[in-house]
């Protein structure tokens, strides 16, 4: 029997989902009346994290310190899935969350129920793509004014910032804020630290004699295109070994890679290459980041992490990632744009060759 060939039936399945969440997403799309509200008289909010993404949260983290320090009386809420449980735990300008399995249709009847009690003044839904789950979600919530960013056409969201592809995410926030009056002035990230992970790695640290200057070195993005694998891992440790003599490297944690992560420490005949094996959680990748010089990722989280702790970055860009929208900040830091569609299709041999001769790279 011949092997179904999902490349081929993939595109058709693709366009069946957008039509059923179109289909669904118009039941749920109730127009509201547009409303002017005054801060002063705002008593919840409701911040929808439902895509998981941990570099857009912590981008936004200013708006939490921001709102509390302007107006302390107004409740803070998040509704995400698991992936930022961790660093919503830390963060205490975050009155409550709500944590749920965005894969079970169960669960969002359920948080809808239990967020609607909470008769929220405002939603923001900084998204992009709608589902019809997210429709559902907002449509049970019943906030009295839903700010959306890009959802031009939807009659549920009654505020709405247009998008904008040469504004970065931190004004594209501070417009949001705008459209309830809420106005911001310092965007500095707040990158939550735990204790425990900061003693953690503290004794991985001097389990290993680390003295020296330290590059976190991050192989893997979100998307499978994005992440590294092991030859092209082995080009990068050799080349940056090279340019930064005396380093020592840390691998940070992916735990769906670390099969990937074994065989390039095994491969490697680098003493400087050190991996810590105890991690478990963001929050260790954000200790071994503070501890650190200079941070290597194509990955936008580790990178907004990184900038939030001030640390010199290597970025790598794609030709998919809006550059406007989510780059880092060029000054003092070094980016690096690639046009492959895959990253492991990137000539890193050229890439460094071209770095070493346009900077003096071993400078930090």
């Amino acid at each position: 029997m011949n092997k179904i060939n999902w490349k081929f039936y993939r595109p058709y399945r693709d366009k069946l989902i957008d039509k059923k969440n179109e289909i669904l997403s118009k039941i749920f799309d109730k127009r509201k009346k547009n409303v002017d509200l005054d801060p002063l008289k705002i008593n919840r909010i409701l911040f929808l994290r439902t895509d998981g993404k941990i570099g857009d949260f912590i981008i936004s983290s200013f708006i939490f310190r921001e709102i509390k320090k302007h107006y302390p009386n107004i409740k803070i809420d998040i509704v995400s899935d698991k992936s930022l449980e961790d660093l919503l735990k830390l963060n205490e300008n975050i009155d409550e969350y709500y944590i749920f399995d965005r894969k079970k249709i169960f669960e969002w009847r359920k948080v809808a129920q239990i967020l609607r009690k909470n008769n929220y003044d405002v939603l923001f839904d900084s998204t992009e793509g709608l589902k019809y789950k997210q429709f559902y979600l907002i449509n049970r919530v019943n906030a009295t004014v839903n700010v959306g960013y890009n959802k031009d056409g939807y009659k549920i969201y009654n505020k709405n910032v247009r998008q904008n592809n040469t504004l970065k995410m931190v004004e594209i926030y501070k417009q949001m804020m705008k459209k309830v009056n809420i106005e911001i002035e310092d965007t500095i990230y707040d990158v939550p630290v735990s204790k425990d992970s900061e003693r953690n790695v503290k004794k991985f640290l001097d389990e290993n004699n680390v003295d020296e200057k330290i590059i976190a070195l991050n192989f893997f993005g979100a998307s499978r295109g994005r992440k590294i694998n092991e030859d092209i891992a082995l080009i990068i440790i050799k080349r940056l070994s090279e340019i930064y003599k005396g380093y020592r490297i840390i691998i940070l944690d992916s735990p769906n890679d670390r099969e990937t992560i074994y065989n390039i420490l095994e491969k490697t005949d680098n003493k400087n290459i050190l991996f810590f094996e105890k991690s478990r959680t963001v929050l260790d990748s954000i200790s071994i980041i503070k501890n650190s010089d200079l941070v290597v990722s194509l990955d936008t989280a580790i990178l907004h992490i990184a900038e939030g702790l001030n640390k010199k970055i290597m970025a790598f860009y794609g030709p998919k990632i809006n550059k406007n929208k989510w780059r880092i900040k060029e000054e003092g830091n070094i980016l690096i744009d690639y046009t492959e569609k895959r990253i492991n299709d990137v000539d890193f041999e050229k890439v460094f060759d071209k770095l070493s001769y346009k900077n003096n790279l071993s400078a930090i």
